[in-house]
């Protein structure tokens, strides 16, 4: 049993330094092609808030500066620092919620798989990672409007029939469970051979 865990250790080393230098790569590629990757996060976090705020929302689109955030524009009359009165908008940054997909990437390119298997893993962890984004920014939305931008953004909010405390509790699962549980649950269970290997462990097929 120690000889066994001698020779698991170098390859575990060896994939956690693979990983890393994997994600590196893959976290150059993802900031690169945000602006692209991006695009279905936008029109399907645009439609769950056109849905559930109705007029006062008026949609999200790309930002004229850094076209990776989100230009959230709404037809709430708002008051800004300047004295100007005007529609209310804020930016949005998608990627807080989205970087378990060079995660991913780096635990994927650095296991033992066939290509085809490592892009199949990589297709599924990219719409799991797209419907993390899309909880992030729809929940991060309705709590600036909420709780950022006074009683008449507020008031949108209560009248859509979103609660403060469910906003709260989505916003946070939103922001520090999902985005880096998701990617590594999903690469756990597709790679679950890998780690019975790593930890020792056999699951028991006589049951």
């Amino acid at each position: 049993m120690e000889g066994q865990a001698d020779n698991q250790a170098p390859r575990l080393s060896e994939l956690l330094i693979l990983a890393l230098l994997w994600m590196v790569f893959g976290f150059m590629l993802w900031y690169y092609l945000s602006a692209f990757h991006g695009v279905p996060v936008r029109l399907l976090a645009n439609e769950i808030l056109s849905r559930w705020l109705g007029s006062e929302f008026l949609n999200i689109i790309p930002n004229p500066d850094h076209h990776y955030l989100f230009q959230v524009q709404t037809q709430i009359p708002f008051q800004f620092p300047d004295g100007t009165h005007e529609a209310l908008g804020f930016i949005v940054n998608p990627l807080i919620y989205g970087f378990g997909l060079p995660l991913l990437f780096g635990l994927v390119m650095a296991a033992g798989a066939s290509f085809l298997r490592k892009i199949g893993i990589l297709l599924a962890g990219y719409v799991c990672v797209m419907l993390v984004q899309v909880w992030g920014v729809v929940w991060q939305t309705l709590k600036m409007l909420a709780f950022n931008f006074g009683t008449d953004a507020h008031q949108v909010v209560i009248q859509a029939g979103i609660s403060d405390s469910l906003i709260a509790l989505c916003y946070q699962l939103g922001v520090l469970i999902f985005p880096p549980l998701v990617p590594v649950v999903l690469w756990v269970l597709s790679n679950w051979a890998l780690v019975e290997q790593f930890t020792g462990r056999q699951r028991n097929t006589d049951l």
